[in-house]
């Protein structure tokens, strides 16, 4: 709730800022991408090529349309820039999205598809990273 908090004053590491977020993030009750989104999500990614602009503005559509209708946990975020600074921290989008999309998504890798998508999942949390101001 500090919004003023000052990490590099308390002398955290990165790997111990990263490793608390992604255990918040994995407590949550569901994930911060809820499971009936991340159906429509995959949908949308298999439909149109990655990254494309039907894929961009049918997700951003999902997106809000959800969070109008449940006032769930896609609420505003506090917008973080870690990746503009990638050529400093080295975390792309790409690399933020391989670190977090399990967390964020916690797929159940108990079945097939969620293994087949694993990709997808990737790809679809490093498009929210690099479009974020679109999405959110």
């Amino acid at each position: 709730a500090d919004h003023g908090l000052d990490l590099a004053e308390k002398d955290f590491t990165v790997n111990t800022v990263a490793g608390a977020m992604k255990s918040f993030f994995s407590e949550l009750p569901e994930p911060l991408v809820p499971y009936t989104m991340q159906v429509e999500l995959v949908e949308a990614h298999s439909e149109y090529a990655p990254g494309g602009f039907p894929t961009l503005l049918r997700a951003h559509l999902f997106i809000n349309s959800y969070r109008t209708s449940s006032d769930g946990p896609l609420s505003p975020p506090s917008r973080r820039r870690v990746s503009h600074n990638h050529r400093v921290n080295l975390m792309t989008s790409e690399n933020l999205s391989i670190c977090f999309w399990p967390t964020l998504m916690r797929p159940d890798f108990s079945t097939m598809d969620a293994l087949t998508a694993t990709r997808t999942y990737q790809t679809i949390i490093e498009l929210f990273i690099q479009q974020c101001p679109f999405f959110f």
